[in-house]
């Protein structure tokens, strides 16, 4: 009967994802699901992407609940005819959640001691128990949660924290809402550290163990701090660095990488685990100790900021960046440009869009600076597919505009609108911002003059593009006046050399005092 029985599965959307935070379901239990419909919308370090259907059937049970954080291949729900029964489908959601979950996790029968709840994310949402998501889990809802005082005056330390107005209106993940209805917290009461300032079930945990209480099954705010790291059996290390990591308890994925060929070394292991006993010391508190007054907000950092700190530390430490600076006129551009958007109505074409055509230009050119490198193999392309930066609230990301050598200049225009509006609103596919074989970091509408960008691996270069201005320059033993752009390429010297990025930039400042030479 297994075989009828077609699990959901957290999907992975790139090498770096190792869990997702579900945010809303697109159809309920019972409704009829063809291959390819859109099921539930995943929230990762980077991206809100929606999980869509490999098989059909009927939506038989959710799983995964929204505010839910869940592994990579975890079960978010299950699909099946209508003849399985009741009962072969929570035998499958058990046999697949029991795979996950920790051996000595609790069983069902007493989850209604008060233990720490599993941070395990799969067994923490699928517990069939916990969530009667199917007709047969339904009859099986366990007695409404109680808390516990913990000190003589929590009571009335309690009673502070259930009152207040309305707070429907309190931006909160649906995990928190939904234990603060339970346990009768306003949520009004509660400052809110989440994403965009949400409350997190995190500080609810915390202001009912501040108050004196305890939410029996739901984290305590020392554990909400543990973090959770994925399997590091495919993280380069050197042996020694692997059994040292195994012995001291340390995830490789908690250490930087400093050794050799990009693997983790004896040292990084020593690093992460002195960092580590040093997060678990508990200072001591004695009775003459002073209050000091904050002067300064604490705020965890998102996913994707953490994603975007560890891949640009990991360039930094891997590729040996040196860099190339020329500037270039940009009159002749200029000039071009005001013609082109005068004749079409619809173009809004930009000087970035300029650069970008010009780089895809000069990557057919010079082909050796079109390369992505993994620490071991060169990958050379055929087309220039240009990562341009954009700024979003939470960091960097890095949209790809696909074999633009063989694009013109109003369609390179169009897509990178299109491109940079989707990412602001964080509904980029995984495939159009991973990947790229040149990236382009573009700060001149701050009035940014010069500065040096960090490569974005696995690409081999990264251009930095300054503001036009006007400068004074010498034509024909004359002094004149020229708008002026100042162009850094940073290189990885492992794989580029000196002569072939300055021929790069020399055939990059053609292209863009010459417009007219990369539109034919």
């Amino acid at each position: 009967m297994s075989a009828q029985i077609k699990p959901i599965n957290m999907p992975k959307w790139g090498m770096e994802m190792a869990e997702g935070d579900i945010n809303s379901w697109h159809v309920e239990i019972g409704a009829q699901v063809n291959a390819g419909d859109d099921l539930v919308d995943v929230e990762t370090s980077k991206i809100v992407n929606t999980v869509t259907a490999t098989n059909s059937g009927i939506l038989r049970a959710i799983v995964g609940q929204p505010g839910d954080t869940l592994a990579v291949g975890a079960l978010l729900g299950v699909l099946a005819d209508a003849n399985t029964s009741d009962a072969d489908i929570q035998a499958f959601i058990t046999s697949h959640t029991a795979a996950a979950a920790p051996a000595e996790s609790s069983t069902p029968a007493e989850s209604s001691t008060p233990a720490k709840e599993s941070s395990t994310p799969a067994e923490k949402s699928s517990t069939p128990v916990e969530k009667p998501s199917t007709p047969a889990t339904a009859k099986a809802t366990t007695a409404a949660p109680a808390m516990t005082d913990t000190k003589p005056n929590a009571p009335d330390a309690m009673s502070k924290l259930a009152a207040g107005a309305d707070d429907s209106g309190v931006a909160a993940s649906p995990v928190a809402r939904r234990l603060a209805a339970e346990y009768g917290v306003n949520l009004n009461n509660i400052s809110g550290t989440g994403r965009h300032g949400r409350v997190s079930k995190r500080d609810l945990d915390a202001a009912v163990s501040a108050a004196g209480g305890q939410l029996i099954g739901a984290h305590t705010a020392s554990s909400s701090h543990t973090p959770r790291y994925p399997d590091d059996s495919s993280v380069k290390a050197t042996p020694v660095a692997r059994r040292l990591a195994r012995d001291l308890g340390i995830n490789l994925h908690q250490c930087r990488v400093s050794g050799d060929r990009g693997r983790v070394c004896k040292a990084d292991v020593e690093a992460a685990a002195a960092l580590h006993n040093k997060l678990q010391a508990k200072p001591s508190s004695t009775a003459t100790e002073v209050a000091v007054e904050e002067v300064f907000e604490l705020q965890a950092m998102s996913g994707m900021r953490k994603t975007i700190a560890a891949r640009l530390q990991a360039s930094k430490q891997t590729a040996p960046h040196f860099r190339v600076q020329i500037d270039a006129e940009l009159d002749a551009l200029l000039a071009v440009r005001k013609q082109l958007n005068d004749a079409n109505t619809n173009a809004k074409i930009s000087v970035n869009d300029f650069i970008v055509k010009a780089c895809a230009s000069a990557l057919t050119r010079v082909p050796a600076i079109n390369v992505q490198f993994d620490g071991e193999q060169v990958k050379y392309f055929r087309d220039a597919d240009i990562s341009v930066a954009v700024a979003i609230d939470e960091g960097l990301i890095t949209p790809i505009v696909k074999q633009a050598n063989s694009k013109g200049l109003i369609a390179i225009s169009n897509e990178v609108r299109d491109l940079a509006t989707r990412a602001k609103l964080n509904r980029l596919k995984p495939n159009e911002f991973q990947g790229g074989s040149f990236c382009i970091s573009n700060l001149g509408m701050f009035g940014i003059k010069q500065f040096d960008a960090i490569i974005n691996p696995p690409q081999g270069a990264i251009l930095a593009v300054g503001a036009g201005e006007q400068r004074p320059v010498v034509k024909n033993g004359q002094l004149a006046v020229a708008t002026v752009v100042s162009l850094t390429l940073s290189s990885d010297h492992r794989i580029i050399d000196g002569a072939v990025a300055a021929q790069f930039m020399s055939v990059l400042k053609g292209y863009l005092e010459q417009p007219a030479t990369m539109l034919g």
